[in-house]
């Protein structure tokens, strides 16, 4: 098992490689610089900002909105966003390293922000057209907005193959029928991604 900064991974090597002519390269596990530089933020922000109220929040069922607007101005509500749509630019373990500092803090302060980056923000970036990214992307990277994921049904449940949510055109836009649960966040997002069936004759 190789240990480095809390990064942890059991290799397994076959007998017959050990026994054979391969050469077995090095592989090297240690953070970059920038990675510890924003997992060391990360880590003194949970502490200072989150770990000390998390019990509080919890029982008195706040959410901690002062937070993502904190975590904004540092830049950590769009980690792994590039710069050019209003992110930080780092790459997607330095995201990670942060989702750990959070969640190790509190697990809903790190399952608002990867629900926000994975669920929302990359999605659009991913598979959005250029006027979706720009319009959508910078206030969601640089927190201005929180993302919501909207999916789960009551009947359909998480099964995206079996929602009955219906988008239907509209000429300058889309009408949508349907009803949705269990949206994380929704009281307090500005931004959601919402799963809906354009061709009720297509299954799945």
């Amino acid at each position: 098992v190789c240990t480095c900064h809390s990064v942890s991974v059991l290799i397994i090597i076959p007998i017959s490689l050990l026994n054979s002519d391969h050469i077995l390269a090095a592989v090297d596990f240690e953070l970059s610089a920038e990675q510890r530089e924003i997992q060391a933020l990360a880590r003194e922000f949970a502490d200072a900002e989150i770990e000390p109220h998390a019990a509080d929040w919890d029982r008195n069922h706040h959410f901690p909105r002062e937070v993502f607007a904190k975590l904004a101005e540092l830049g950590l509500m769009g980690t792994c966003v590039p710069e050019e749509y209003g992110g930080a630019g780092a790459d997607f373990l330095s995201y990670i390293l942060v989702l750990e500092e959070l969640s190790r803090a509190d697990a809903g302060v790190g399952v608002t922000v990867a629900v926000h980056t994975s669920a929302v923000t990359l999605p659009i970036l991913a598979f959005g057209t250029d006027e979706q990214k720009s319009r959508f992307v910078p206030p969601l990277a640089r927190g201005e907005l929180i993302g919501a994921f909207a999916l789960t049904e009551t009947e359909a449940g998480s099964d995206a193959g079996s929602l009955r949510t219906a988008a239907t055109p509209t000429g300058d836009g889309w009408r949508i029928s349907g009803t949705k649960q269990f949206i994380s966040t929704a009281e307090h997002a500005g931004t959601f991604l919402l799963f809906a069936r354009t061709d009720p004759e297509t299954p799945g």
